[in-house]
């Protein structure tokens, strides 16, 4: 059996890594410059991401159609894959997963399309999409795969923070005052947020300055983590390398690390958490945690 892993763009893993890989990729879209825009090969991050606290009204986003799922399953099937193994994200976040099963109807016998609910949104579904490469590797079956989710699901953690609260404001997430414009400028908070099952990215509190923010998130961590369990970690963040790899510096003064990925968060993601956003992802190394 030939499979091949699709993704979507949501979990943060950059292009180059999908195509040396060999991943398939769905992208969400970003309402940008008057249309909706596929997020990876359509938008400039960058650019995306300077310009986003000038965009008004805040940009939307919206999931893959089926004609564009359809595209990546007929291209699965001409590079003569027979199984497409589909980790995605929760249907609190985006239903993505409704495009692909309607495209899977048109394929009809030609690929068979097996699915995965992680449940998560953002880069907590890259630790899903990281271990299936690895389960390939060891000849595991998708079913094999599935059973491993299941039991490393629980041990899988994002929380990040915000720069400040000015895309939570024009978003609406956050209801602009007069008093919470001052409060949130006084104190300097930073908006934190996680990725709990089934809930997408939502709101976790606020910390005074970076270092209180920090030290917020590394507290949570502490309790939320094993102390036995040896950790690969992704730190993602949107246009602030600096504070990403204080981030990752942090976390690996109170858990055990082996490997870690930094990668730029994707527009969808940045329209919610701003510039200047950094979070991390934990999960256990497959060779430490390695089960059966």
């Amino acid at each position: 059996m030939k499979t091949i892993i699709l993704t979507d763009s949501t979990s943060t893993i950059p292009k180059e890594y999908l195509e040396e890989q060999g991943i398939a990729l769905l992208e969400v879209l970003v309402e940008y410059k008057d249309k909706y825009r596929k997020e990876i090969t359509e938008i400039d991050r960058e650019e995306f991401t300077e310009k986003l606290h000038s965009i008004n009204p805040a940009p939307k986003t919206s999931f893959a159609s089926p004609s564009d799922a359809l595209i990546v399953l007929k291209q699965a099937e001409e590079s003569d894959y027979d199984t497409v193994f589909y980790p995605f994200m929760t249907p609190k976040t985006s239903n993505q997963v409704s495009s692909v099963r309607l495209a899977a109807k048109k394929m009809k016998d030609k690929i068979k399309i097996e699915y995965y609910p992680t449940q998560y949104a953002g880069p907590s579904q890259a630790a899903f999409v990281l271990y299936a490469l690895e389960l390939l590797k060891d000849n595991k079956s998708i079913e094999e795969i599935k059973s491993y989710f299941d039991i490393v699901k629980p041990h899988i953690y994002t929380i990040g923070f915000s720069k400040d609260f000015s895309t939570l404001f024009q978003s609406g997430k956050v209801k602009k005052s007069v008093h919470m414009s001052l409060l949130t400028n006084t104190l300097k908070l930073k908006p934190i947020y996680h990725i709990p099952l089934d809930e997408g990215v939502i709101g976790f509190g606020g910390g005074i300055g970076f270092k209180g923010t920090l030290k917020k998130i590394i507290k949570e961590i502490e309790l939320k983590m094993s102390d036995e369990l040896v950790y690969d970690i992704i730190i993602s963040h949107s246009n602030d390398k600096q504070k990403a790899e204080m981030l990752e510096a942090e976390v690996r003064e109170v858990k055990q690390v082996e490997n870690c990925y930094v990668w730029k968060i994707p527009p969808a993601i940045v329209n919610s958490v701003g510039k200047g956003a950094a979070m991390v992802t934990l999960y256990p190394n497959y060779e430490k945690f390695k089960i059966g």
